[in-house]
Parts: C-alpha cells; structure tokens; sequence
C-alpha cells in the first residue's frame, strides 16, 4: 500500500528530480512533488501549502541548497530537509547538518533515501506531537492563571456591581476576539432574569437595546441548568431578528448557568465573531468560568442582603425610638385632656360642662382612632387581615362618606366634594375604601390651615401597562407601590379617587418615606400636626390588597393630591 508524500524538490534539473521521484515510489510512496529552482518559487511554494519534506541538491548555479536552508528555517516550519548532492564532501555535509539539515544522501547512493525518508517524517511526528502537548500544557497553564487572576479580581469587592464588572473586563484579556457578554441574574421575587451587567465593544446600543433573542436563548440555559452552544446566531432558527445579528458581526454563542451551593443564580453569556467558533478548550475554560462567578455572585448577594438587612434594622430601630418618642406624647396628650376636664366636672368647677364634655368626646375618639391605627397595622404585619369584597353603588357610598363630614370644620377651610352622575356599581370592599378615603381626607384638612380640600371619583380605563408606566415613571415615592401580583388585567375599568388639598406640600426627598410605617415629615415632639405616622402606610397596604395602585403629586406652598385607583372587579 503507497503512502502519499508532498514533496518539494529543490533542484535545477528535471532529470535528477525524477530519480528521487523513482527511488520514493520504489520505496512504497506516492510523490506529489513539486520542483523549484529559485528563492521565488521555493517562497511561493512554501507559502501555497504545507510540504512532508524538503530535498535539495546542494550545488546549483544560481540558488545554492544553502540558501534554500536559510530560506525554511526562516519561515518557521518545521520540515524535514535532506541534501541530495553528488558533489559534497564529507566536512560540508557535517557544517549543513549543523546549519539545520536533517541528513544528507549522495546522489550514487539513493538506496539510503527511503530510510532517511522514513526516519525523518517519524521524528518529525514526534516534533510535532511533542509541540503540541508543550501548547496544551500552555494553554491550561494560561487558563489556570486567568482563572486566578479573576478569582482574586471578583474577590476583591464583595459590592454586586463592581463583582460583575470586574468579571467582564477580565474576558477581555482571555477571550479577547469576543463581540459581547452579558449577565443575567435570577429575580426570585418573580421569578425572571433580569439583565444585571453588560460589556460591548461595538458600543452602548446593546446596552440601551437589549437583543430579545439573547434572553430568550438565556431563559432555554436557565431551564435546561447546562450550557448552551450556538454555532451560528446567523442561520439558527431559533433566532428571528438576523439583522441585529448581521449589524453586531455575532457569530458563534454560549450561555453558561451560573450556580452556586446548588442554587440556580443566573446566566453567564458571551457571543463571538462571526466565522469564529467556540472550541472545547474555550467551552470548559468557560464552563469553569461561570462556577467561579457564581460562587462570587452568590456571596455578593449574600453581602447585599445583609447590608440591608442590617441597614433595614437600623432603620427599624431608628423608626422604633421615634415612634416610642412620637407615641408617649401623642397618647399622653388626649389623655391628659380628658383626665382634666373629666376632673373638672367632677369638682364641680366648671360652668359649661358639656363644652368640657364635647371635649372629652372628641379627644377619646382621637385616642380611638390612633389606638385602632395601630392595631390594623399589626394585624397587617400578622397578615390577620383579608379583603372581604361586596358589591355596592358608588354613588351611595360616596354620600355616605359625605355625610361623616357634615360638620363644622373650624378654620378657613371648605371640604369639595364632586364627582359625576349615574357612577357604576362597584365590587371590592367598601370598608377598607371608607378607610383609605378618610386617612386621605383626614390628612389633608389636618395639613391645611386655610384653602380648600377637593375630594373627586371618576371611571376611567386602566390596564397592566399603565400600572407599569406609573410605577416606573412616576416619583419615588410611587415606584414600589405596585406589586407585580396584583396589577390589573388587560383593559379594564378602574375607579379613580382624588384628594387635593392647597396645603404647605411635601419636599420632592420626603416623598419617597411617607408611605413607611410610623414615619412623618418631623418625628419631633413639638412639631405642628399630631398623629402616629400610619396613616398612609395603611392607605397603601389597603390599596394594594384591592389590586390598585397610588400616586402622589406635590409642590411646595401649593398643596398635594393622592390618587388612589382601583379597578371596580377587586
């Protein structure tokens, strides 16, 4: 059986290349051969395709076998090169073997060219085996090092964002042909991936568009929890937008899931030029990768919840001492009252005793109210409290809420009631609506000395969009209002409930804390207005257990308006 050889023969005759073409195929090979006799068309043959072997006659007129030597050892490749020469002395031979060559074989004596054949192409099989165990070795050498160098990068910072960015920047070192990667990290609250970091070369439109394939192509690795490849983002047809593809130069894909400890904590993802494919080196590198950036992740996470759990301690702590501050005095002082006047009328002293007794009436309903304030809250935090829906007319219950108000308000104040004829009837429950109506009215004829205090309804349509759009561009105070659980469905009809009033308003950095539980503007003893502080945490807590949402627009010296909207099917 012949053994195919590409052979390049360096010699000025065509008849002495044929013998050695003879003495090959005599010897069980199959010459593709290719004579040269210049340094241009040796150059030009080296470079048009890879050669088994080298033969060169030694004297020539015009290109001598020592330059066609000096011509193969500079340009790097590692192929055999025998002399063949029927004129070379035995201390020649020994200064080319010296100078690079292999072997040498006299032109008599061809019947030494088969074995030396032979022998070199074996240990050149053995270079070249040999090189590559030495790039292997490097290649894991340089991997074991990167991963090094990122294990110390990510465990420098235990701060979530600086982990993830320092994560990315190190793939530029190590996979530096790379288009783009990404994180995405698990929102267990609702159980989605969520794009948490980055990193482009081509710009900072990925970043401002996120390609919908790309999550798509991280949810398939988030469910199937193993890596997944895609050879060609291109012609895959799994993909439908090839021209964001096309535009970025995307090639070659793979998501690694990041876990952790057994916990599934995201996707690690990164997209390559087109024409370039992940290798399986590449692949487990990266796969090694992705469990060392989520351990890192996961310990970051570990070290921002408990930051905040320390900072929400802290907070709770603080809030506590001012509530206990707040409380000693505002349930002191309806106590007090009513300790002196009913003193009073027990002493006799008092003329006028049912003014003292309209007094004590009034203040043990203020000291009622804060009491039962206090205990919805705990019964919220016990979640000892349900919605208890019914159906009921709009319009009366509006009336109702009216006539609670049919008094003397005191000060220059007028309480505006308005809203349309022929309002729907509603189905929700009509006592947690009575009472975020009266903690907002309440509020605002307690927060404006003189002016006026409009309370308005109206039907108009809502849907999950809009309770979004609010949520996420409204002020700060109205961004966590909304649970995803309770949004409204598509489309639906919702009742709209506005309170203004023109009183001082609310600074725009104190918006975001009125809704905390026990929280006012000031904490101190000896500010202007009484109260615990729960009112409005109430009001929202009811709000969003009827699946609605509020809003809160203020402006200093002018006044405020909350909107509570709730859909009229709770």
């Amino acid at each position: 059986m012949t053994k195919e050889l590409r052979a390049l023969i360096v010699e000025d005759s065509q008849d002495d290349a044929l013998l050695l073409v003879g003495a090959l195929e005599q010897g069980g090979y199959e010459p593709r051969f290719e004579r040269v006799d210049s340094s241009g068309t040796m150059a030009a043959a080296l470079a048009r395709q890879r050669w088994d072997i080298v033969f060169a006659d030694y004297t020539m007129p015009q290109f001598r076998g020592t330059d066609a030597l000096e011509l193969l050892t500079k340009s790097g490749l590692d192929v055999p090169f025998i002399f063949v020469s029927g004129t070379i002395g035995e201390d020649t031979a020994v200064a080319a073997m010296k100078a690079g060559a292999h072997d040498y074989i006299m032109k008599g004596n061809l019947k030494r060219l088969v074995p030396a054949v032979q022998r070199e192409l074996r240990e050149a099989e053995t270079r070249h085996q040999q090189r590559q165990v030495e790039e292997k070795i490097r290649r894991q050498q340089e991997r074991v090092r990167a991963l090094h160098e990122i294990d110390l990068a990510i465990i420098s910072t235990l701060e979530l964002h600086s982990v993830l960015k320092l994560l990315l920047e190190k793939l530029d070192l190590f996979l530096p042909d790379f288009v783009a990667s990404a994180v995405r990290l698990l929102d267990k609250e609702h159980g989605v991936l969520e794009l948490a970091a980055c990193r482009c070369i081509e710009g900072q439109e990925w970043i401002s568009k996120e390609w919908k394939a790309g999550a798509e192509l991280d949810r398939v690795a988030a469910e199937t929890k193993t890596a997944l490849l895609v050879e060609d983002l291109q012609t895959d047809p799994r993909i439908r937008d090839f021209e964001f593809t096309r535009r970025h130069g995307l090639g070659s894909y793979l998501a690694v899931p990041l876990i952790a400890k057994r916990e599934f904590v995201g996707v690690l993802s990164f997209y390559l030029q087109r024409g370039r494919a992940f290798n399986n080196e590449e692949i487990e590198f990266l796969v090694t990768l992705g469990g060392q950036a989520a351990l890192a992740i996961h310990n970051a996470q570990l070290y921002e919840q408990t930051k905040k759990q320390a900072e929400e301690l802290e907070q709770a702590n603080r809030v506590k001492s001012e509530f206990l501050s707040v409380m000693s005095h505002e349930l002191k002082t309806p106590l007090n009252i009513v300790m002196g006047y009913a003193g009073m009328i027990r002493d006799k002293i008092m003329a006028d005793q049912g003014s003292a007794l309209e007094k004590i009436v009034r203040q043990s309903r203020d000291l009622l109210e804060m009491i039962d304030g206090i205990l919805d809250v705990t019964a919220i935090e016990a979640g000892a409290i349900s919605l208890r829906a019914q159906e009921f007319r709009l319009d009366h219950f509006l009336e109702e809420m009216k006539s609670l108000y049919d008094y003397a308000l005191g000060r220059k104040i007028r309480l505006v009631w308005e809203w349309p004829a022929g309002l729907p009837k509603i189905n929700t429950d009509s006592v947690k609506l009575k009472h975020i109506l009266q903690n907002l009215i309440n509020n605002a004829l307690k927060f404006t000395e003189e002016g006026t205090v409009t309370v308005s309804a109206r039907i108009t349509e809502g849907n999950r969009q809009q309770a979004i759009g609010n949520r996420k561009e409204g002020s700060e105070a109205t961004e966590d209002l909304t649970n995803a659980s309770c949004l409204l469905p598509n489309a639906s009809q919702v009742v709209e409930f506005k309170v203004t009033d023109t009183g001082p308003g609310i600074p725009e950095d104190k918006i975001p804390v009125i809704f905390e539980r026990f929280r006012q503007l000031d904490s101190s003893t000896k500010r202007s207005y009484g109260g615990t502080g729960i009112g409005l945490h109430i009001v929202k807590t009811f709000t969003e257990m009827m699946g609605g949402w509020i809003e809160v627009e203020s402006e200093l010296g002018k006044g405020s308006t909350f909107t509570v909207t709730i859909p009229l099917e709770t």
